[in-house]
């Protein structure tokens, strides 16, 4: 997985000395809330397990760094990303999807990415509309941090270059 880098970020492979990091992160009860299947408390063991998976299975995921760690950004499944609080309203998370989103489409040959953010996440439904994400319909989750299913908006997001083989 390569090194993305912009003016203001870099997206690199996470490293186990990024637990401590992702944890206190990740920790916070407003970034929790949003996210469906994540641990809470969520404990440096968590977030050394879930490096490592990243790194086992080699999955498309980045740690968002702009000299200390503020976020992760991947495609494993979906489209998805976080930041912590202290990153919130700065455009990092514009500036880290347009790296991924770039990368996607012109070097991993994606035809389409899909999104699926919870309904009253506000602030992912901006970036999405910034991004050219398309509304495709709805679903419903449980999401453990809230112990109910919630609405997702589902999106869309075609490679403009995709070139369909075969």
């Amino acid at each position: 997985m390569p090194r993305l880098v912009s003016n203001r970020l870099t997206l690199r492979r996470f490293k186990i000395t990024d637990a401590p990091a992702l944890a206190r992160i990740t920790n916070d009860q407003l970034v929790l809330r949003n996210l469906l299947r994540t641990s809470c408390p969520y404990t440096v063991d968590d977030a050394r397990t879930k490096i490592r998976r990243f790194q086992g299975k080699n999955l498309p995921v980045w740690a968002i760094d702009n000299g200390q760690l503020i976020g992760l950004i991947g495609l494993a499944g979906e489209f998805g990303l976080w930041l912590g609080r202290s990153a919130w309203a700065r455009g990092y998370g514009e500036e880290a999807a347009r790296l991924v989103i770039d990368h996607a489409f012109t070097h991993m040959n994606m035809p389409v990415l899909h999104a699926n953010p919870i309904s009253d996440n506000k602030s992912s439904h901006r970036l999405m509309q910034k991004l050219g994400f398309r509304k495709i319909g709805r679903a419903q989750s449980l999401c453990a941090q809230r112990n109910r299913m919630v609405s997702l908006v589902r999106y869309e997001l075609r490679n403009p270059f995709h070139l369909e083989t075969g």
